[in-house]
């Protein structure tokens, strides 16, 4: 958790990257292959991952020297990125949405400045556009996976709002939920409209900050120990909670509180077409070896959690009963982690964080450390973070929570232009338990990679759709080497086996 800077800049970066990889692969009879920035940007990528650069044990300067690099860096990805899809986007009247993620997406897209009061699909689907302080945002169904569509500008429609807000602003009524507040702002009760449960436990709060002291006895930026949970500070002083928006797309409730030095602001996002509650936080951060994590008890009774690790995921045990369960007090994971009894859960995703802890059915993240030693200013500094819940029936397998978190972390970019109508998805899977993650030119320059992973602990059958011209397929290993794994080309399809867990790379010609 320490240095939290490098953290969100490196998950940032990686994305962005996948991003410019596909867009590049798909302009390139356009714009040339940007083959030798790509290389150059991986090779910064890659120092900046040493292992006391991303940890956060580093000294203060490295911090200064990253801070430009990782600046510098995405002010290249982004001029790339923006030539590339400008390229792709024809002079039209509409506007074109490209879902970079391996699933076909239905998901609210942040469109700029555009001007459109709402949008309409090839199926005549109309979809209104809320104007917001930070610009247009629509919610979009059927985004082509690894592609593109093309929606037309059309009038907006009068539709009532989909959200009722109490008169004393502690109450909201969604399509999905029955929120409540307490006088701090703090989330007393979220009902399950559509599975009919509470999801927070009885007499508890969600979205609780609580800052611990943090004094580890030997690695400060290094260490959290098993003791810090003894002295703790709730953070309750309520600046403001003031509601900020309420459209056809999204209610927004702006909260700002004080604790000690610092201050925290969230724009806390409930949707109308989606089951994701989305936290976007700005944490003004001046307190020393101090640990702030937001909590939420739920009400969900199991004795294990699943994380998210990289291309894949683990569970972990939630009890204390042995020596090595009493040591996961603090549990690493990527971009989500779920909680779930038989038929019912609770997900965590985020943008940017790795430390959770769960005991007694609480859900923490952990979002800053702050500690002194090497680096006596770690964590000082502005600190932008988004997380999510996301209650689902079922497992988190079912749930889809696994494309949940891409599409937090992977927003879809619309682009002013193109002919309304036209859609293009450049490949698809048939198993939801296998995910395309990357899309490139391969490291030679023959053919394109495709890299994917199974999530579900499954062997599954596979067929991968490419709707480029080819002419043959080939099974790879993460070096881009033949493997000799069996792959079938038929009818324009191409069919092979992921093992359980399986990194499956395959070259295509």
């Amino acid at each position: 958790t320490s240095m939290a800077r490098n953290k969100r800049s490196n998950r940032k970066i990686e994305l962005h990257m996948m991003d410019l990889e596909l867009l590049s692969l798909l302009a390139q009879a356009k714009v040339a292959y940007p083959e030798a920035e790509i290389d150059k940007l991986w090779h910064g990528i890659l120092i900046n991952q040493f292992h006391d650069i991303l940890p956060g044990s580093s000294i203060h300067e490295v911090y200064e020297v990253t801070k430009k690099e990782y600046a510098e860096m995405e002010a290249e990805i982004t001029a790339l990125r923006e030539e590339r899809l400008d390229a792709l986007t024809p002079a039209g009247e509409g506007v074109t949405v490209y879902n970079t993620t391996g699933f076909v997406r239905s998901d609210v897209v942040e469109l700029g400045d555009c001007k459109a009061e709402a949008l309409q699909d090839e199926a005549g689907n109309i979809y209104p556009v809320q104007k917001t302080a930070d610009g247009a945002v629509a919610f979009l169904n059927n985004l082509p996976a690894k592609g593109s569509k093309t929606f037309a500008v059309v009038p907006a429609q009068a539709s009532a709002a989909p959200f009722e807000i109490a008169a004393d602003g502690h109450k909201i009524d969604t399509p999905f939920y029955t929120v409540t507040f307490d006088e701090h702002g703090q989330m007393i009760g979220i009902f399950d409209k559509e599975n009919r449960r509470e999801v927070l436990k009885p007499g508890q709060t969600g979205n609780l900050f609580r800052v611990y002291e943090d004094k580890p006895i030997y690695y400060d930026n290094w260490d959290i120990d098993i003791f810090y949970t003894e002295k703790f500070w709730d953070v309750t002083d309520l600046q403001d909670f003031t509601w900020t928006e309420n459209g056809p797309v999204r209610a927004t409730l702006h909260i700002e509180r004080n604790y000690s030095n610092s201050t925290l602001v969230q724009d806390i996002h409930f949707y109308a077409k989606q089951r994701r509650i989305e936290f976007v936080t700005t944490v003004d951060w001046h307190e020393h070896q101090s640990l702030l994590k937001v909590h939420f008890p739920v009400n969900v009774h199991t004795d294990e959690a699943t994380f998210e690790i990289q291309y894949g995921n683990l569970t972990r045990k939630t009890h204390a009963n042995t020596s090595w369960d009493r040591a996961r007090f603090e549990s690493c994971g990527q971009k989500w982690m779920d909680l779930s009894e038989g038929h019912y859960g609770v997900s965590m995703l985020n943008d940017c964080k790795y430390g959770h802890s769960v005991r007694d059915s609480v859900i923490g993240l952990t979002l800053i450390k702050s500690g002194i030693e090497p680096n006596p200013t770690t964590d000082q500094e502005v600190h932008h973070f988004t997380y999510a819940i996301y209650p689902h029936a079922e497992k988190w397998q079912a749930a889809g929570t696994v494309p949940q978190a891409f599409f937090l972390n992977q927003p879809a970019l619309a682009v002013q232009g193109g002919k309304p109508g036209e859609s293009f998805s450049l490949a698809g899977l048939d198993a939801p338990n296998v995910v395309l993650e990357t899309i490139k030119r391969a490291e030679d320059g023959d053919g394109a990679i495709v890299r994917m992973y199974e999530c579900e602990n499954s062997l599954t059958n596979v067929t991968l759709d490419w709707n480029l011209p080819f002419h043959a397929a080939e099974s790879c290993n993460c070096l881009e080497q033949p493997d000799g794994e069996p792959v079938e080309v038929k009818d324009g399809k191409i069919t092979f086996t992921v093992k359980p867990y399986e990194i499956k790379t395959i070259r295509i010609r």
